[in-house]
């Protein structure tokens, strides 16, 4: 699934649209459109795009009058930004004919994308009872300690919800722990003031960098212009169970956290 990073890449990709106008909407896929395709296309048509933004893992197109088109990637969905309609993948599921030219297409294999219409004034049940923004400036070591104090539980399990920071998955909590040094599965009420402040600086560090190399291209994410990203090339713990860690030789190991595949390192990570 795309996290902070893959979608944040993908949302200034798409700021060249920003201006113009959705003139059509088509697709093969109805059912991943909220409340219906026939009530999206008919309220969407028409409406100019004011500004493509990102929280958490959504996108969040605001257009004319306030209406917003919340999109969420799920596994494998992402927009491709085309010339013509002419398919840029052999997964294309929706075509948005933009005002200047543009069709912006959307890929998805696995058809678990979904794109929720917002009426003016209305809040997006989607986008309800999201933690905080990891890269926002409000985003301070105290905000974090007071979130992560009131918890319990395995460090990755705090990582991935949703409700706590936003917009880490799989890929980046497993990097952020190992960089800092902590077992995935330490429970965070024995963490120290120190260990607290790895983490948080991890956090920024590791998305930010993700960011940089315009995100992590395993499976099917690219950007809006079909490129890799580069993330995937300077992994250190994500799916290398089995190698040598590259710090210290050791092999990787596995577990289970939440039901998704955890790799360390048993000698670089400790277990609080």
């Amino acid at each position: 699934m795309p996290e902070l990073p893959e979608v944040e890449t993908q949302v200034r990709d798409l700021q060249i649209l920003v201006g113009h106008k959705i003139l059509t909407v088509t697709t093969d896929t109805p059912k991943a459109f909220r409340p219906t395709f026939t009530i999206f296309q008919k309220c969407i048509e028409g409406k100019k795009i004011l500004a493509i933004e990102r929280r958490a893992k959504f996108l969040v197109f605001t257009l004319t009058k306030n209406w917003k088109m919340i999109v969420h990637f799920r596994m494998t969905g992402h927009f491709l930004l085309a010339k013509n309609s002419a398919p840029l993948e052999k997964c294309i599921r929706h075509f948005f004919q933009i005002s200047g030219g543009t069709v912006l297409q959307f890929s998805d294999i696995r058809k678990f994308a979904t794109l929720e219409l917002v009426a003016p004034n209305t809040k997006s049940v989607s986008l309800e009872k999201l933690g905080v923004e990891p890269l926002d400036r409000e985003f301070t070591f105290l905000k974090f300690r007071e979130i992560i104090k009131k918890k319990k539980g395995k460090l990755k399990a705090f990582l991935l919800d949703q409700k706590n920071v936003v917009g880490i998955g799989n890929i980046y909590a497993d990097e952020i722990c190992f960089a800092s040094s902590i077992h995935p599965a330490a429970e965070i009420q024995n963490l120290s003031e120190v260990d607290l402040k790895n983490v948080f600086r991890e956090i920024k560090k590791q998305l930010k960098k993700g960011i940089r190399n315009r995100g992590t291209t395993i499976g099917e994410y690219v950007d809006a212009c079909g490129q890799s990203g580069r993330n995937q090339l300077s992994l250190m713990a994500y799916k290398r169970h089995g190698q040598e860690c590259q710090v210290c030789g050791t092999l990787l190991q596995k577990m289970k956290i939440v039901q998704r595949t955890t790799s360390f390192c048993p000698r670089c990570q400790i277990k609080i």
